[in-house]
């Protein structure tokens, strides 16, 4: 994963591909290298660098070749008092020990003090051993060939300052076959960090992580590369939604709308709290309009961004504190339009859709006196703009599978008509993450993706009765006969739902159960076009399915549904 986080901070570090860390908005870098038996390797000789993701699904491990085997780093970012600190670990599998240096780049000067290492009387880095040797340089190319030229003093026993205002450093710590060197390293300005033994090993910060996971929606796989790349977008975009509008994570070479985008995608996935937590940053990044009749155009959005939450919420108590805002940008909205006359000059269909969101969200909260007075007022305007029944702005990166991944694709500029998830994730890198401009993983993608990947796996669409539709599995095809998918807690309006397909020969058998009070209608049609329910729990035989007679499943090895059942195996029971 190549920036990293945790929820409820804003600090953000970037992971490059040789396992190099650098701390959004500031100028701060930590690169590393190895003495090994025949000389010095460093991280930016990228030859001998790979990158994956380990066996946790969740934390990147950036691997060096060396003569004998492998060092390995490890990199998570941490609580601590409210703030944040990084861990690194450096394990050593080779049979033989070697040198690990790591450069401190743009940390001033240091202290070092057995195992603290310090700036201006504040700790920057614990660890697990002591530096035996340091070395200063200016720029990483002179610290480089310092540590490889120079001799260096022995700081085994004492403390010392090494460099100035102005420049780098390096600390060479020995690692032994089998032994591995932790560091924890300030984020913020804190007067103290926690002692090694007091930090969560990387099991426990991964389990952490599948447990924000858990909360939302759920998708059993055994695909290793589909779920790497699903868990990165996920943490990715948890971990963006607490960063400022402003911050270099939305700087984006892109037209779309990436907030409202990773709205729409932490929605999807159940993600509520953090989506409503962005919403609101997203309309404290706006624009004021104290002083004039107009709303912005990010302020319209955010009108179906909340009429969107709330469709989600199983609390209507929770929006209470958004009423206000809508009230106000309701007004301003109706008195910046221009006269009847003057309606059918431009194009005010983002306008009109923004007032029914705003009506829809009155309902919602039991003010049908005011969700009434505003529809009376929209007749008049739709009549005067000759406004026809529009779709929301954001209706294609939700209603419709292929529409999305024809748009990832257009973003990731693959030229391939009838584009696959396949061919998506042959995009991708082993870490999850793939190449955006000048990142390697960026918020466009990883809502995409996951809006996507949701759409796949389950629409939800009104229908004129009132009732939710719910289509089970709509990217099904005859390709993935044979094969299971299970979901779990996939939010739909006021509740969510979890369904499974287990096959029988070729006859899969779906199971779903839906929490919600709303009346549903489920159907499977990409499976069987006959079939549907207004059950909220229950069980069905679908048709069954006929396999292609021609070609080899595309799907046998790069499946994210590859867990194919046998015939014989049990069904029934519920899933949730």
């Amino acid at each position: 994963m190549p920036e990293l986080g945790i929820l409820g901070h804003n600090v953000m570090l970037d992971l490059d591909s040789s396992g190099n860390l650098s701390w959004s908005g500031a100028t701060k870098r930590i690169c590393w290298g190895v003495g090994a038996d025949d000389r010095w390797h460093f991280s930016q000789e990228r030859s001998s660098i790979r990158q994956s993701v380990d066996s946790n699904e969740i934390t990147t491990v950036t691997r060096m070749r060396v003569p004998g085997g492998d060092i390995t780093q490890r990199v998570e970012v941490i609580p601590w008092e409210g703030q944040s600190v990084t861990k690194i670990e450096f394990y050593n599998e080779t049979p033989i020990p070697v040198a690990i240096s790591i450069m401190l780049l743009n940390f001033g000067p240091i202290e070092i003090n057995s195992t603290t290492i310090s700036s201006n009387e504040k700790p920057i880095i614990i660890s697990s051993k002591s530096p035996r040797i340091s070395t200063s340089g200016s720029g990483y190319e002179n610290l480089t060939d310092e540590i490889t030229n120079a001799e260096i003093r022995d700081l085994r026993t004492i403390a010392s300052s090494i460099g100035n205002a102005n420049s780098d450093s390096a600390l060479i710590f020995p690692l032994p076959h089998s032994t591995k060197l932790e560091l924890v390293i300030n984020n913020h300005d804190l007067d103290h960090l926690p002692a090694l033994e007091l930090t969560p090993s990387f099991d426990e910060i991964s389990n952490g992580w599948q447990k924000h996971f858990e909360s939302g929606m759920e998708i059993q796989t055994d695909d290793n590369r589909f779920a790497s790349v699903l868990n990165t977008a996920r943490r990715h975009l948890l971990i963006g939604s607490d960063q400022d509008v402003t911050s270099p994570f939305w700087k984006v070479n892109s037209d779309e709308p990436v907030v409202p985008l990773t709205v729409l995608a932490l929605l999807a996935w159940g993600h509520i709290d953090s989506a409503k937590k962005l919403i609101f940053k997203y309309m404290e990044s706006m624009p004021s309009n104290l002083f004039k009749n107009s709303v912005s155009k990010e302020a319209l959005h955010a009108l179906c961004l909340w009429q969107k939450y709330i469709e989600f919420c199983t609390k209507k108590e929770e929006v209470e504190d958004i009423i206000p805002w809508i009230n106000e940008t309701v007004r301003q909205l109706l008195a910046s339009l221009p006269g009847k006359r003057r309606l059918k000059k431009r194009d005010y269909t983002l306008e009109i859709v923004s007032l029914r969101a705003a009506i829809e969200i009155f309902k919602s909260v039991q003010r049908e006196s005011l969700a009434l007075e505003l529809q009376n007022q929209l007749v008049k305007i739709e009549e005067a703009a000759g406004s026809q029944e529009s779709p929301s702005p954001f209706e294609k990166y939700t209603n419709s599978y292929q529409t999305i991944i024809e748009i990832l694709g257009e973003y990731l500029q693959i030229q391939q008509s009838s584009l696959t998830l396949d061919q998506i994730l042959s995009k991708t890198d082993p870490t999850g993450s793939i190449i955006a401009g000048s990142r390697q993983q960026d918020p466009v993608f990883s809502a995409l993706f996951l809006l996507a990947i949701r759409a796949g796996y389950i629409q939800e669409n009104k229908l004129p009765s009132g009732e939710k539709q719910i289509e089970i599995a709509p990217s099904y095809n005859r390709d993935w006969i044979g094969v299971g998918i299970q979901i779990r807690n996939a939010p739909i309006s006021s509740g969510n739902i979890g369904y499974a397909i287990r096959w029988h020969g070729t006859s899969p058998a779906l199971l779903w159960e839906a929490d919600t009070p709303q009346r549903i209608k489920v159907n499977a049609w990409s499976l069987d076009k006959s079939w549907f329910s207004t059950e909220h729990i229950g069980e069905t035989l679908l048709s069954k399915q006929f396999p292609k007679e021609t070609a080899v499943s595309i799907h046998a090895e790069t499946s994210p549904l590859r867990n194919r059942l046998k015939p014989e195996s049990e069904d029934g029971g519920t899933f949730q």
